[in-house]
């Protein structure tokens, strides 16, 4: 017990923080590292006062590492289409640019068609630069505030404003007004503006309206920048029938009003320059990564009161924030979850509160509600999405590592950053294991060995600590391949609601089992030593129990509880001991079929017949879909049942596999398949179901299992034809049971001598069957044939 022991961690002291006045506690309950300069932190912020919590989840990243970028993502790399934020890290993510951390990022349109069908759900609302390629770019600023990192690697949160201007070849200018912008978000600021589509919009620019367009190509050598300008070629004349196909590679200019004048003025050949620029006030800057939100809610690290541009920044709901900290160096993803009984959601002033708290000086919302994710490639969704899991989402923006691929472990830490523990707490730790670039490679390190001062406890196994020093502070310290780690360790004293982990338990009589102890501190559950507390067994002709180690056995079949006794707390536990009384034993012992539910599709005219602890099952096939038998019969299993264990000839049946409906004490239905390497016609199999399979078979918990049903799936059967099948043993495997010997001429092995022996040995004789030699060889001739049927049947008539 003391080896498979854990105990909870939380940080060493709870820290307090204001939300827009509001006190709370705030309590650390992961934090680790799971990338280059990128560390994970999950914080539980609750208000003592009304019993208000938030579930808060975080990602850290040192933008000076030289292996860590920040980018963005568009779903399906196009301006529309969804993809969840986990998915589109997988997708992009490749060796040398692994996209390991990442956020939801803008909000984005959830319905709409263009009036060729294409749809745009998943468009990015603001603008989108990916990489240096921009998939939207929008001018107006007030609404839509950008988190912006340029090709120097500077960070800004900001509403940029995106224009510049569009010259022709004779030395006239338009301005420029937008990127990938439909002619439904046109404003009036809009108007007399040259938009240019690329072919990451909608196939056509979907403009339908009074305008002229005109398509255009790179000029060659050029590209086509974020904020500096570069020539395009016209390769056609104007035209105002709108809706123009966008050539893949290509792109084209849609202008209304006065830009519509400019534009259609073109003609086909000529070479113009588009000078695009981002401007906010006097700053100027060339975005290589633009995600869109709003509002801003954190400047100079200054909650800012929204102006609720979106008309809901004061209701509390599930939240996500990007920023950045320490004068750039560093960049925060932020998610608080919503909606739920464990956390309410929060304003986005408390969200700006709350990536203070996390370092963060400048700050803006993002998309919120079900679209809230934080993402890690090694741990996974560290949030609770709303919906119940990831919703997809427009795009997204990432931690992105260009390390080289490298699993070797490098370096090692404490899954648990610090450790509390009441005394006589057990506790057996699980290690991260971290490649040379800091990349989280290994989430369960196996190798490590620790040690403790003996004044805070000692080691068993050099695996797992036991806090039963005298020291309150401590360090626990891990060694992996010559290098060490340390984790802080605090013992609480006054621990009072220490309690016997299980109500009631099952034994068999051949394991000892230690009682689980547990106890909880906050909302962490802890296992404590039995060792700590004194044991008694009120019947000590059923149950034995060590006074001062608290393991048990059961000596004869029967019920009788056990007490545990730390200083004033005494509680305790029953327990029932059944020992088996073979290793093999019958779950339906003298079978009576009635009390079976079979069913069964392809197939009619059922017959089923007893016969010992099985039955013998004929049907005549028929087409059907699906074609399956099910047997059902609800068994509550004896004691602690190793495997199931079923033998079946099929005879010529086409069966496949065999379902395994089951349930664990408390438990749901478990559906377990099992599909046999080879099923031979008219030959008897075993098909063995281990407990392990399908459940914790080492939790006691568990038990007693039971058996509720067994489906046969099966391959079309021959119309017509009938089928035999022998099903000749329904048991349960008691592996710590001794084999006890079987009686002479028991070939079947179900305790009794019988006709069906003769047919097991005749089975035998025919290859139909396997069965020891030793137990068929009746007669001592050293041969198994003829002789030993009539050695069989003399013996059956005595």
């Amino acid at each position: 017990m003391l080896l498979a022991a854990a105990a909870s961690v939380s940080a060493m002291a709870a820290d307090t923080w204001s939300l827009q006045g509001t006190t709370f506690t705030v309590d650390t309950l992961f934090h680790n590292q799971v990338g280059p300069g990128t560390t994970s932190t999950s914080l539980w912020f609750r208000n003592p006062a009304n019993g208000d919590a938030l579930r808060v989840f975080y990602a850290t990243m040192d933008l000076t590492n030289p292996y860590l970028k920040l980018r963005g993502v568009c779903a399906t790399d196009k301006v529309a289409g969804n993809e969840t934020i986990s998915g589109m890290a997988k997708r992009k993510s490749k060796a040398g640019e692994r996209y390991f951390v990442g956020i939801n990022a803008d909000f984005f349109m959830t319905s709409g068609t263009t009036n060729r069908g294409v749809s745009k759900v998943g468009t990015p609302v603001g603008s989108t630069v990916v990489d240096g390629v921009i998939y939207r770019a929008r001018n107006n600023a007030r609404t839509f505030k950008n988190f912006v990192v340029d090709t120097k690697g500077s960070v800004y949160v900001n509403p940029f404003f995106f224009g510049g201007s569009v010259e022709a070849p004779n030395g006239k200018k338009a301005t420029l007004g937008g990127i990938n912008v439909n002619a439904n978000e046109k404003s009036a600021s809009n108007q007399n503006k040259v938009t240019i589509y690329n072919d990451l919009y909608y196939g056509a620019t979907a403009e339908t309206g009074a305008g002229c367009e005109v398509a255009a190509v790179l000029v060659e050598g050029e590209k086509f920048e974020t904020a500096k300008p570069f020539k395009m070629k016209l390769v056609g004349n104007p035209s105002t029938a709108g809706d123009m196909d966008i050539a893949k590679g290509g792109y084209v200019l849609h202008g209304h009003g006065t830009a519509a004048t400019f534009i259609s003025e073109l003609h086909e050949g000529d070479i113009i320059t588009v000078s695009p620029s981002w401007t906010f006030g006097d700053l100027s800057v060339e975005p290589y990564q633009v995600i869109s939100g709003n509002p801003k809610i954190l400047e100079n690290g200054e909650t800012l009161q929204s102006e609720g541009d979106r008309g809901d920044a004061s209701a509390r709901h599930p939240r996500s924030a990007v920023g950045y900290g320490d004068g750039g160096k560093k960049a925060y993803f932020l998610v608080v979850d919503g909606r739920s009984p464990i956390s309410s959601g929060v304003r986005t002033t408390w969200l700006a509160d709350i990536m203070r708290y996390a370092g963060a000086t400048d700050a803006m919302n993002v998309d919120g509600g079900g679209s809230s994710v934080l993402y890690t490639s090694t741990l996974g969704v560290r949030n609770k999405p709303s919906d119940g899991n990831e919703r997809a989402d427009g795009n997204a923006f990432y931690a992105v590592s260009s390390a080289p691929d490298d699993d070797a472990v490098a370096s090692i830490r404490f899954v648990d950053f610090a450790l509390h523990t009441p005394k006589y707490g057990v506790y057996t730790p699980k290690f991260y294991g971290y490649n040379q670039y800091g990349m989280l490679v290994n989430t369960d390190v196996k190798g490590v060995t620790i040690s403790c001062p003996e004044s805070l406890g000692h080691v068993i196994g050099d695996t797992t600590f036991y806090a039963d020093g005298t020291a309150r502070e401590g360090a626990l310290t891990a060694t992996y391949q010559g290098a060490t780690v340390s984790m802080p360790i605090q013992i609480l004293d006054g621990v009072d609601n220490i309690k016997i982990a299980n109500d009631s338990i099952i034994t068999n009589g051949y394991k000892e089992y230690s009682v689980d102890v547990q106890t909880t501190i906050g909302e962490n559950v802890m296992n404590i030593s039995p060792l700590a507390l004194t044991w008694k067994s009120l019947d000590e002709s059923i149950v034995s129990i060590g006074e001062h180690t608290g393991v048990l056995k059961g000596l004869h079949n029967g019920k009788t509880q056990v007490v545990g006794v730390l200083g004033e707390i005494c509680d305790t536990m029953q327990v029932s001991v059944e020992i088996p009384e073979a290793r093999v034993m019958p779950i339906d012992p003298n079978l009576d079929i009635t009390t079976w539910k079979l069913s069964q599709t392809g197939g009619k005219d059922v017959v089923a017949t007893a016969v010992g602890n099985g039955f013998d099952y004929t049907y005549t096939g028929v087409s059907a879909r699906s074609p399956k038998i099910v047997l059902t019969k609800t068994f509550r299993l004896w004691s602690l049942p190793d495997m199931i264990r079923v033998r079946v000839n099929p005879g010529e049946a086409p069966v496949k596999n065999f379902v395994f409906g089951l349930r664990a004490n408390g438990g749901g239905m478990v559906y377990h398949t099992i599909t046999p390497a080879a099923i031979t016609a008219n030959k008897e199999m075993v098909i063995d179901l281990p407990t392990a399979d399908w459940c914790t078979a080492t939790d006691m918990a568990n038990y007693p299992i039971s058996l509720i049903s067994i489906q046969l799936n099966m391959n079309a059967s021959k119309a017509g034809q009938v089928y035999d099948m022998h099903f000749r043993g329904f048991e349960t495997v008691y592996l710590d049971a001794p084999e006890a010997p079987s009686k002479k001429g028991d070939i079947n092995g179900d305790g009794e001598i019988n006709a069906s022996d003769v047919t097991a040995l005749i089975n035998k004789i025919l290859s139909l069957a396997d069965y020891a030699d030793v137990m068929c060889d009746l007669d001592g001739d050293g041969e198994v044939n003829v002789g030993d049927v009539t050695a069989l049947i003399n013996l059956i008539l005595k």
